[in-house]
């Protein structure tokens, strides 16, 4: 009989265990990449930089997008408007807009949305009076981020369209 009782209890004790909630891991801190902090230090200098500065050193701060969206923010037409006008000043100049994307959906989707992003950016410009075939677009998906944190901020920071001027014609370049 005490073999039994003591049966029972080890037993009422493993099914006990067995059904317990298990406990959730609560994600460790993490320590922010420099590489966002680093970025937008230099970005914030870039949007607060004359025209006169843009044209001297033809650097554009990158465009940054929201999740799943194509739309250029409200803070991009200042930053394109400069854009339009040194381009219009210069004719001899051309740009090649890369999209990027942040690491969430597919290859494909990611490929597409870095493509509309520039191309959004492309047709405001043409809109400004600038010939569409000095510009190029380039999307890289998710290939050339900006950091591999894939918190909030780290997506955030690579989800963008970057600048690049060039005064080569396309046919040396592509």
């Amino acid at each position: 009989m005490k073999k039994q009782t003591l049966l029972l209890c080890i037993t009422a004790l493993l099914v006990a265990g067995c059904c317990s909630q298990p406990k959730e891991d609560k994600p460790l801190p993490t320590k922010p990449d420099p590489a966002i902090e680093a970025q937008a230090r230099k970005e914030y200098r870039q949007y607060k930089q004359s025209f006169k500065r843009m044209r001297k050193t033809l650097q554009v701060p990158a465009i940054h997008y929201d999740f799943d969206s194509v739309r250029p923010p409200d803070y991009a037409y200042g930053v394109l408007d400069k854009v339009a006008a040194l381009m219009l000043e210069n004719p001899f100049l051309h740009l090649i807009l890369e999209g990027h994307s942040d690491v969430i959906g597919t290859d494909e989707y990611n490929y597409w949305i870095g493509a509309s992003r520039a191309a959004a950016l492309k047709s405001y410009l043409v809109s400004r009076g600038i010939n569409a075939e000095r510009i190029f677009i380039k999307s890289y998906g998710r290939d050339h981020p900006v950091t591999y944190d894939t918190s909030e901020k780290g997506r955030r920071a690579n989800r963008r369209v970057e600048f690049t001027f060039t005064k080569r014609e396309w046919k040396s370049i592509y």
